[in-house]
């Protein structure tokens, strides 16, 4: 039996630590599960494509027999997606300080409280703000209905504008692919900008690396991939008035993704909604840029 329930009516109700009841939001699932898995199907779907195009030739030692060809096509297995134990009511659990974590979004993430992180650190000064990264503590959890699989999509260094994006040159890379971007234009900021410069211009503004922001421009739009420029408006899928145009709907891309990244921080985005008003609440120890992703995508599709 899954240790995360995977769907819970709207007349069903949960406990939480304190024993009060509360009823839940109607149709919760386990949506990282299905993105994750929508994905790894389609890798999977290529990985069967290319081992299917290459039959295995196994030839016997036989003098007197004419060599035996045999071809098989294997069949691609899912792999299991992590999953975490039941814990009991105030269990002390392993966590690993993150850049960023403060004890009330700690707190806020782990279904507990400030105090209780305190009285089971106590080398934590009580006037402490951002916790060091890397630092082991000890966190008392109570268990919340739903919480999505630890696994992490994105580390947070490939999410922000970091040291690992130096040496990157968005130009070239953009010039060397035969997609649509090459060729884009647009007025942005007083000036004609390329596609690259467009990217560039909207990671150096958000902080966001790059190449998460052509992976979404080609995931959503092929625009390394496809010649043809795309020919419907809002191709990130945001609609909003006045910002259809490629590179405004990367605008708003930038935007919402610094918005899950922080507020998951911040301790302010513990649980949200996609386009279904299926509830999506992340692992407690999942990371920022994990987050995000999941926030975005939770945007613009069900």
């Amino acid at each position: 039996m899954s240790n995360f329930p995977t769907r819970t009516s709207r007349n069903q109700k949960r406990f939480d630590h304190k024993g009060s009841q509360r009823n839940t939001k109607e149709n919760l699932r386990d949506p990282l599960c299905s993105f994750v898995v929508k994905n790894s199907c389609l890798v999977l779907t290529i990985a069967a494509l290319l081992l299917s195009s290459c039959n295995l030739r196994v030839t016997y030692a036989n003098p007197t027999s004419t060599p035996t060809e045999i071809s098989f096509t294997p069949t691609p297995e899912q792999t299991p997606l992590p999953s975490r134990p039941t814990y009991k009511p105030g269990e002390l659990v392993d966590y690993t300080a993150q850049s960023g974590d403060t004890l009330p979004a700690l707190a806020a993430r782990f279904n507990t409280t400030v105090e209780e992180i305190l009285e089971a650190n106590p080398f934590i000064p009580p006037e402490a703000t951002t916790m060091p990264p890397g630092m082991p503590m000890k966190i008392p959890i109570y268990f919340l209905a739903l919480w999505a699989n630890p696994f992490q999509i994105l580390p947070d260094h490939a999410f922000v504008n970091s040291p690992t994006a130096i040496g990157f040159n968005t130009s070239a890379f953009v010039e060397s692919q035969p997609g649509w971007l090459k060729d884009y234009r647009v007025y942005a900021s007083n000036e004609w900008r390329s596609g690259a410069e467009v990217v560039d211009f909207v990671a150096m503004n958000y902080s966001l690396n790059p190449r998460l922001l052509l992976a979404i421009l080609e995931y959503q739009g092929g625009a390394l991939t496809q010649p043809e420029p795309p020919v419907k408006k809002n191709l990130l899928g945001f609609t909003r008035r006045y910002w259809e145009s490629p590179y405004l709907q990367l605008v708003i891309a930038a935007n919402t993704l610094n918005n899950g990244y922080y507020n998951w921080r911040l301790g302010n985005l513990i649980e949200f909604e996609d386009t279904n008003k299926i509830l999506i609440r992340p692992d407690p120890w999942q990371n920022a840029a994990s987050v995000s992703i999941q926030y975005y995508f939770s945007r613009i599709y069900a």
